[in-house]
């Protein structure tokens, strides 16, 4: 079938996309099992946050459109300007207002694509376990989990694809026992890695949005490079370095469970 990822990031309505690989999916297919998850997740989160009123006592409202773009001017953190309420409403309207769900559940196509081995899963799977031995009290499981982690991303990254790389650079950190500033650090090598790779990919794109949705610094025309450039400041030399090992060591199939353990 067309490539999906290309589908998901082009799509302007959800429903149709989702329409459209659902049977892939249910075949098994982990791209549009991935992609339909993400698809649903992101109207379940994006369209509850701004347009789904909770009311005690009384079932939920539907705000307008009009009702939902004021939102954006007291929940500036979220960085989502009016054009960008209107857009969650285009794409996750009509998935939001049928019931029962058209299209399954979000976590359930998510833990399909893991099943099937889909890397972008894999990456999702591998930042939620690092997370759990993160914050684990009990030193067995967090060792246990941990493990299970790192090698959730060496698999994840045969497919050296850099929207992976980049998917990893959120669980990586969490799983070197690195001190904050040099996890930091390590984020933005993955970071840099990825746009070494590819730095036009869909999910680089899209993460340079959502970073300057946040960043007061950002402009228009900013690249991703310029905010590694100003994230980093004096590491930047060294972060690219970092990278570029790292991208050595992806190509040759040799990175494994120690390279994480001894990052940075």
């Amino acid at each position: 079938m067309p490539d999906v990822r290309a589908q998901f990031w082009s799509s302007k309505d959800y429903w149709e996309f989702s329409e459209r690989i659902h049977e892939a999916a249910k075949r098994g297919d982990g791209a549009a099992q991935y992609y339909l998850s993400v698809a649903l997740n992101t109207c379940e989160y994006m369209y509850g946050y701004y347009f789904i009123e909770k009311r005690s006592g009384a079932p939920p409202r539907i705000r307008t459109l009009d009702e939902a773009q004021q939102l954006t001017a007291t929940r500036q953190g979220s960085g989502y300007t009016p054009d960008d309420v209107h857009d969650v409403q285009m794409q996750c309207q009509r998935i939001m207002s049928t019931k029962p769900a058209p299209f399954g559940n979000a976590a359930e196509w998510m833990d399909a694509a893991m099943a099937s081995g889909y890397p972008l899963a894999q990456a999702n799977a591998a930042f939620n376990k690092a997370f759990q031995a993160r914050n684990s009290q009990d030193p067995e499981t967090s060792r246990v989990v941990r493990s299970e982690a790192q090698a959730l991303v060496v698999d994840a990254l045969r497919t050296k694809d850099a929207e992976v790389v980049l998917a990893l650079a959120y669980a990586a950190p969490f799983l070197s026992g690195e001190m904050p500033g040099e996890a930091l650090k390590s984020q933005w090598t993955w970071v840099m890695a990825a746009y070494l790779r590819d730095p036009n990919s869909y999910s680089l794109v899209e993460w340079t949005k959502e970073m300057c949705r946040h960043v007061s610094q950002c402009h228009p025309d900013d690249k991703i490079i310029d905010i590694l450039r100003r994230s980093a400041g004096n590491d930047l030399e060294e972060i690219e370095r970092r990278a570029r090992e790292l991208n050595e060591k992806i190509d040759a199939g040799t990175f494994d469970e120690s390279d994480i353990q001894a990052m940075p």
